[in-house]
């Protein structure tokens, strides 16, 4: 039976939810094992949400580097006891110990999977010895993973359609519910498990990846009834802000690592002072990404410093600097790149117009955009979210990187992915019963519908900027007591007044957009509130978590893990310390994130 207000029923037995790597190696992993699986993606597969955005390289160990994927010249001695030691050092100990063994243990084999696509999809990925370490592109991964749906050419794939929310039945996760961005049909999923992979969320106005990472998969869960934990963490990296028609590039982080490009720039603040890093961390290589958190750190503090006056902003100085030296810099990233990008582009980026506008201005204005986030739902290591049926993979997960990404978010997709698909598939031997509740159905559709039945009210557009700029305001990469009630605050207003309120220009289903954003603004809302409640909570500094009324790293207190969790409509945070296995939490206290970083090397 169909409810009258469901246009289109697709079945299926596992249902991966994402178009990046993990739902990929989730839908290959749970296919070979004979389950029929849907793969739905509210874009195109491979060419769409932050996989387009990749702009660096993963790795894993040495040895299993050497050993699974039969790569020469690396170094061996990077064990998967040294992987492992310093993924939970870099997470300033946050990381579930647990998870930080699945993906040491995982990884080579689903890395050596996604070398073998990229290699029949001829795509190009550049090992760099002696470290264990591929370069890639978004693009260049993309296509890999259409190869992948390629070879296993009995996964269903369904794009372009928005996942609502979850169908749950006596507790147990039995579908989900989808809008059709085109159509505006309402597709009902039942599946005997689902697999989350949709990402992460990117709270600010301003942010180098794909505005529509709205924490779509860590709000569907929460409201299921699992965990959340780790919000408070969210990765910047520096971001061109001007020219505005490249605005969000990820070419001024490049700038800082890549080998072709000499760094001959100094860094200022708006009122022309440079910026410097003390020599005491020039021993960190620069592609390593603990640099991520130096920038963060001392180029974010310079920001707040003066964000009131001139917002966030920074500038790349090459006023010091001859035509020459500029010109040489940049044609060693043209060459850097021409692997992945046409000739003398990085993605849409004509690098010889930014090199003339810098020879002209000597200077690039520059930003700390929002990368990535630590934050998600709570898994076990077979990436099961605690309710029976649902499984989660990828950046929408936490416990692996804690307070601070230092390892590959690429390598965490594929060996998470892999094992969402393989636990799932599992899970479901012996299920055949997963009825749906058609009263949650026609519940979820009719709070989905309600802006079509209001004539005047707030645009969600609106709503969005709103949600973004309160997360600017306090919330950002550095934060105190009164920025952080100020946020919260604002967001409780926009749940009180402008949520309720929002209505439609058009009454048109088909390509709504206006409608799309009303669905994701509540997603958007949640994980904002969930992350900054949790940094109020946090009365200390830890990872990218940065506060200057509580500078220091606190372990005596803090060395915990901050979960939510859905109590009636409220969100309600406790703690926990993180599961060890092998690496004891270390005691006492650090006086800033600084003196941690130094302590670990």
């Amino acid at each position: 039976m169909k409810p009258n207000s469901v246009d289109r029923i697709i079945k299926t037995d596992i249902l991966t939810i994402g178009g990046g790597g993990a739902s990929t190696a989730a839908a290959v992993a749970a296919y070979e094992r004979g389950t029929k699986v849907t793969l739905v993606s509210k874009g195109k597969v491979g060419r769409s949400g932050n996989t387009i955005m990749i702009g660096g390289g993963f790795g894993i160990d040495g040895e299993s580097a050497y050993k699974v994927c039969g790569e020469k010249g690396v170094d061996v001695g990077f064990t998967k006891d040294a992987l492992f030691k310093r993924t939970v050092q870099n997470s300033f100990y946050l990381s579930d110990q647990n998870i930080v063994q699945q993906f040491v243990s995982e990884a080579p084999k689903a890395v050596k999977r996604c070398l073998d696509w990229a290699r029949n999809a001829k795509q190009i990925f550049k090992l760099n010895p002696p470290a264990p370490v591929w370069r890639t592109s978004g693009r260049s991964f993309g296509r890999t993973l259409m190869q992948a749906i390629k070879e296993n050419p009995g996964i269903e794939v369904i794009e372009d359609v928005i996942v609502v929310d979850l169908l749950i039945n006596n507790c147990t996760v039995v579908g989900a519910l989808g809008v059709d961005v085109y159509t505006g049909d309402v597709i009902l999923f039942e599946a005997k498990a689902v697999v989350l992979a949709t990402g992460g969320y990117q709270p600010y106005s301003f942010k180098n990846t794909i505005s529509d990472m709205t924490g779509d998969g860590i709000a569907m869960a929460l409201r299921a009834g699992a965990k959340i934990a780790d919000m408070e963490f969210l990765l910047f990296i520096p971001t061109i802000l001007e020219p505005r028609n490249i605005r969000g590039s990820i070419l001024p982080y490049l700038m800082t690592f890549a080998p072709s490009f000499k760094s001959v720039f100094k860094v200022v603040d708006c009122r022309g002072d440079e910026i410097v890093i003390p020599k005491e961390f020039y021993k960190i290589p620069k592609a390593n990404k603990l640099n991520k958190l130096l920038y963060s750190y001392f180029w974010g503090k310079a920001i707040f410093e003066g964000i009131k006056e001139y917002g966030n902003c920074i500038f790349y100085d090459f006023s010091h600097c001859s035509d020459r030296e500029i010109e040489d810099a940049f044609e060693g990233l043209k060459q850097e790149y021409s692997t992945w990008h046409k000739n003398g582009w990085y993605n849409k980026v004509n690098l010889e117009e930014l090199k003339q506008i810098i020879m002209k201005d000597r200077r690039l204005k520059v930003g700390l955009g929002c990368e990535y986030s630590m934050g998600g739902v709570v898994v076990d290591e077979k990436m099961s979210a605690g309710i029976p049926g649902l499984f989660a993979a990828g950046e929408v997960t936490s416990g692996l990187f804690g307070a601070f990404r230092g390892g590959d978010g690429l390598t965490e997709m594929l060996a998470q992915g892999f094992r969402a698909g393989m636990s799932a598939a599992e899970y479901i031997n012996g299920i055949s019963n997963t009825d749906v509740d058609y009263t949650q159905i026609d519940s979820i559709i009719h709070r989905i519908m309600e802006p079509f039945n209001r004539n005047e009210g707030v645009s969600p557009y609106k709503v969005q900027r709103n949600i973004e700029n309160a997360a600017d305001r306090g919330f950002n990469f550095f934060r105190d007591e009164e920025g952080l009630q100020s946020t919260l605050k604002e967001l409780e207003r926009i749940k009180v007044e402008e949520l309720p309120r929002m209505s439609l220009a058009s009454k048109s289903r088909r390509y709504n957009f206006e409608w799309i954003t009303s669905i994701l603004v509540k997603n958007l809302i949640t994980c904002n509130e969930a992350g900054t409640k949790a940094a109020l909570m946090r009365k200390e500094s830890r990872g990218c978590h940065m506060r200057t009324d509580y500078p220091e790293v606190n372990n005596e207190e803090w060395l915990v893990k901050i979960e939510a969790q859905m109590e009636g409509s409220q969100i309600e945070l406790t703690t926990r310390k993180p599961i060890v296995t092998k690496m004891p939490l270390p005691e006492g206290k650090h006086k800033s994130i600084l003196d941690y970083v130094l302590w670990t090397l």
